[in-house]
């Protein structure tokens, strides 16, 4: 198990105050068990605060930044540091705005805290790691920069890490707008194209990888847009899994999703990309990278069939990293191990350079663009970027470019060295293009950031953005299994107390508005289809025929609860319109076995309550009105003597032909005589035994042993 990732699993039952003892039990036992949730701790950071892993601190209120000195906005830039990324985004925002006079501020405060820090476990109090972001964010300053650089013979190494990155930030004091293009941009050179299965640069040839991505058919009519705008953590995991659900749901052609992340915890980061590579391999995915990729976010990224960058985008560099201390020797290559074949299993299924993709997670990769002079193509050489390790001593090496051994026979020959050892690459979108893990550089007005993109993709259908927003958390909470289940409890207790009350009333009202919950709510997420809603409501029908029209339960009683059980299951099962209801894959089969879980155990639930409700509610003196108790029939009117009723004695053991709801009648030997039930209703052909004769009818229960 990796240092950045620790797994709590819970997960909180649902009940009413209204419930009976023994429903309650068994629905807040059983409704805990239902798809419960990993919640990963976040114990590490980065140079940006989020590369390695998230932390979860209620930061305090900025003070009024109009009144507010540049000490008490930096104070509250290191109260916010640990809170998220929205808390000391609006921090770190208020102290850029101050321009020149925050530079100078910072610049001072950079100066005390680099002579007294002097070992790891002095960074936490003397907040030099949030100076140091702070005049990254500013790095568009020369003072700024100078200031950064002068950090690098800093003793402390976290320290020198810490100022290289921040001198690679895109600063925050660049003009607003973006300016606009048409046609390639600056970013995107036109000498980059695509010949048959070769890759032409201006420099030479690549061989074009072969990849198997989903197919995108010529017009996209289903299309769906994913943000992922804060940190990655657990749960940003289980918010793209039931937006996946519910694209899939919904026969999706192309997943977008909208980077703008500093990164955050490898294990949520790595459960996301395994959910791309299985459960969404048949739908073509796109990370967009608005603003940046960066950590966590790249390795998403990689994950994706295709990547796009806006002319301002920032990808890469991937190295885990504690907050306190440091993740040295072995600890630190368990960690980056497992990062690097996820990286290199992306790289490969999508196309990316093998080479770039593993330097992007462990600083000692060395990446060289190597070229074959005797392998021409139009006149130009193969290009092909390696690691260092594996080609030294195996290539020709001009004179100044390393101190590598050199191979004078060796048909390969180093052009260049692309990323040295020791420097993690964050790519600009141009040094992305060209590195080929852009296809695309877009720009967009800011007005409508994603017109660029339905017009790149042929998007004739509207592009629906899940947002988190009050109306999908809304839908989120009502399609929750344990809510699903307990919704299910309620509306098969109403429905109960309903039939075995005179008229309609509030019982009936409350089972349906929980059944149009039901299926309202996974009608508006693509969960259930209209044939599937419809074959329930056929099969309530059937059932309502069956007790109040046709005598006894046959066929109709019988075709009903199948169209209701196959209507329900069918719902929790995120199929396509055109596609049977049947899970796919693992994340189907997890939405389904958790939906069916709940089914059941709302089912029990439900059962378990309407016994309770039918032994005791009767007895209790204002709500035994909910329900029909036994009719009292001593004030009856008298039969003859001669009559068949008067021979039927206590204890005879009789049948029923027709339904007792609670009246009905039985066969008792060869007499045919009204009965009423003590209790539960009795379908035709129960064997009951009589507990009393009240004149003109006698009182049975089921016989039972």
């Amino acid at each position: 198990m990796s240092a950045e990732r620790y797994f709590v699993s819970l997960r909180r039952g649902f009940a009413a105050g209204w419930m009976t003892a023994a429903s309650l039990a068994v629905s807040a036992i059983g409704f805990g068990w239902i798809a419960p949730a990993q919640l990963k701790a976040a114990p590490a950071g980065r140079p940006d605060q989020f590369i390695g892993l998230g932390l979860s601190v209620r930061a305090e209120l900025l003070p009024g930044q109009g009144a507010a000195s540049m000490e008490q906005l930096y104070e509250a830039a290191l109260r916010s540091y640990a809170a998220g990324a929205k808390e000391y985004e609006e921090a770190a925002a208020a102290v850029v705005a101050r321009g020149p006079e925050a530079v100078t501020f910072l610049i001072a405060r950079l100066r005390g805290q680099a002579e007294r820090v002097s070992s790891v476990e002095e960074l936490k109090s003397s907040g030099i790691l949030v100076t140091i972001n702070l005049l990254g964010r500013m790095n568009s300053y020369p003072e700024a920069r100078a200031a950064l650089g002068g950090l690098r013979d800093h003793p402390v190494e976290k320290v020198k890490q810490w100022a290289n990155y921040a001198l690679k930030l895109a600063p925050q004091t660049q003009p607003a707008e973006r300016p606009k293009t048409t046609g390639p941009t600056e970013a995107e050179p036109t000498t980059r194209r695509v010949e048959g299965d070769r890759i032409l640069t201006a420099e030479g040839w690549f061989a074009k990888p072969k990849v198997n991505p989903p197919k995108l058919p010529e017009t996209i009519t289903r299309a769906f847009v994913i943000p992922i705008r804060e940190p990655i953590t657990g749960k940003t995991y289980d918010a793209i899994g039931r937006k996946a659900v519910r694209c899939r749901a919904a026969g999706a052609e192309l997943i977008v999703f909208e980077m703008d992340t500093w990164g955050g915890e490898v294990g949520a980061a790595l459960d996301i990309a395994r959910l791309f590579k299985t459960d969404l391999k048949d739908i073509y995915k796109v990370c967009y990278v608005n603003t940046r990729a960066v950590s966590a976010g790249a390795l998403i990224g990689l994950a994706c069939d295709e990547i796009i960058a806006t002319p301002t985008a920032q990808f890469g560099d991937c190295a885990p990293l504690l907050m306190m201390g440091k993740l040295e020797g072995v600890e630190r290559e368990k960690i980056e191990t497992v990062l690097r074949n996820e990286f290199r299993s992306s790289a490969e299924k999508n196309g990316y350079s093998v080479a770039l993709a593993e330097s992007m997670v462990s600083i000692q990769r060395e990446v060289w663009l190597i070229r074959n002079d005797s392998n021409l193509y139009q006149g130009k050489p193969e290009l092909q970027y390696v690691l260092a390790k594996d080609w030294r001593g195996r290539v020709r090496v001009p004179p100044g470019v390393t101190t590598a051994p050199s191979d004078p026979a060796s048909a390969w020959e180093l052009v260049r060295v692309v990323v040295p050892a020791g420097e993690l690459p964050t790519l600009s979108s141009r040094e992305a293009y060209e590195y080929g893990f852009a296809s695309h550089v877009i720009d967009a007005p800011r007005e409508e950031p994603l017109s660029a993109l339905k017009e790149h993709f042929k998007i004739t259908g509207e592009l629906t953005v899940l947002e988190d927003n009050w109306s999908e958390r809304l839908v989120e909470l009502l399609t929750h299994p344990a809510v699903f289940g307990f919704l299910f409890f309620v509306a098969l207790l109403c429905a109960y107390v309903e039939i075995n009350t005179p008229g309609f009333g509030i019982p009936g009202a409350v089972a349906i508005v929980c059944f149009a919950v039901i299926f309202g709510s996974r009608f508006l997420t693509g969960m259930a289809n209209w044939w599937e809603i419809s074959l329930f409501l056929i099969g309530v029908v059937l059932l309502l025929v069956e007790i109040f029209v046709t005598p006894g339960f046959g066929v109709l009683g019988t075709l009903g609860i199948i169209c209701c059980v196959a209507g329900l299951l069918a719902m929790v099962v995120p199929n396509a319109p055109d596609r049977l209801p049947w899970p796919q894959g693992p994340l189907d089969w997890s939405v389904f076995k958790n939906g069916l879980l709940a089914l059941t155990l709302g089912f029990l639930a439900a059962i378990a309550a309407s016994i309770a409700v039918a032994r005791y509610l009767p007895q209790v003196p204002v709500a035994g009105k909910l329900v029909l108790a036994p009719p009292k029939l001593t004030a009856a009117p008298p039969v003859g003597e001669g009559a068949a009723i008067l021979r039927v004695r206590p204890g005879q053991v009789g049948k029923v032909v027709q339904v007792c709801r609670p009246v009905g009648k039985i066969q008792v030997g060869d007499q045919l005589v009204d009965a009423v039930a003590d209790g539960a209703f009795l379908a035709a052909g129960t064997e009951v035994v009589v507990l009393r004769n009240e004149g003109n009818r006698v009182v049975v229960q089921e016989k039972t042993g």
